[in-house]
């Protein structure tokens, strides 16, 4: 999607930097299964050809006919990605301007194999709000929208703030090595990764355009792969792939390589474990 946006205040990190790691893992477990229903928070639609859940607050009759009609918005708004699985436009709700990812069913087939599984629709809903708890930066999440026959699912649409600022790349540019920038990237590199450990989710596809660099964060992007993993050997498996496959992204900058290296190498190597109480 080349340079992301991210609009002031709609990146959310919840919870205290000082929070134990203990302590966001039990957060994560009593919020996860109010997700998808009326709370406080959040308004939950379920009916035969739909089901929404969106954020409280940000509820108006707007968004309710978005909910009712997405398409008649998401083909007025601004082409930001055109794919075969995915399609992604900036449209305006409420005078704001959100981003919509909708998931496409690429043909008969492809739409029987989805029809009773989660869509990722719904799971990017429940990862930013896992990264949210865990005190990773990401858009802040807006609507989930499944079109339903029944229990089964159809196209699926994500909805979430608006974001602006060069990916992790971009940012660096041609920056120097040890400058106080680079090392500022650094950090939030390793704190991303050893979040990452300590919690034992993987990101699923760790490629450059999906990592956001703004003032005051590293911003996680597209959370259509992550997962969190369960077992010590299964995570190490998964978490050094992506590692691998992030680090594939330095290729060009030989000079930041090693630090990335060195700075991955000890996570991976260090022994952070989740306090999840499991």
């Amino acid at each position: 999607m080349g340079v992301a946006k991210v609009a002031a205040g709609d990146i959310r990190q919840e919870g205290s930097s000082a929070n134990h790691p203990g302590e966001r893992a039990r957060q994560w477990r009593a919020l996860k299964p109010t997700l998808f229903r009326d709370s406080k928070e959040r308004v939950c639609y379920r009916e035969w050809g739909r089901f929404a859940v969106c954020q409280r607050a940000l509820m108006s009759s707007e968004v309710d006919a978005f909910i009712r009609d997405p398409d008649s918005f998401f083909y007025q708004g601004t082409m930001l990605k055109d794919g075969d699985s995915t399609t992604v436009t900036a449209i305006a709700l409420d005078g704001r301007t959100y981003v919509v990812k909708r998931y496409n069913l690429r043909n008969v087939w492809y739409g029987i194999r989805r029809l009773f599984r989660p869509t990722r629709a719904w799971r990017c809903w429940s990862s930013a709000h896992m990264l949210q708890t865990f005190g990773v930066a990401t858009p802040t999440p807006v609507l989930m929208l499944e079109r339903r026959w029944g229990p089964l699912r159809r196209q699926a649409y994500y909805v979430t703030a608006l974001t602006e600022g060069p990916d992790i790349l971009q940012f660096v540019g041609d920056e120097p090595i040890n400058s106080a920038r680079w090392q500022q990237t650094l950090e939030r590199i390793s704190d991303l990764l050893r979040t990452m450990k300590i919690h034992r989710f993987v990101h699923g596809d760790m490629k450059a355009t999906n990592f956001v660099v703004t003032r005051d964060a590293l911003v996680v992007l597209d959370l259509d792969a992550m997962r969190e993993v369960q077992g010590a050997s299964a995570f190490s498996r998964y978490f050094r792939r992506d590692i691998r496959r992030w680090l594939a992204n330095w290729q060009q900058r030989p000079d930041l390589l090693p630090d990335l290296r060195d700075a991955a190498a000890a996570i991976e190597s260090g022994d952070d474990v989740a306090e999840t109480g499991t």
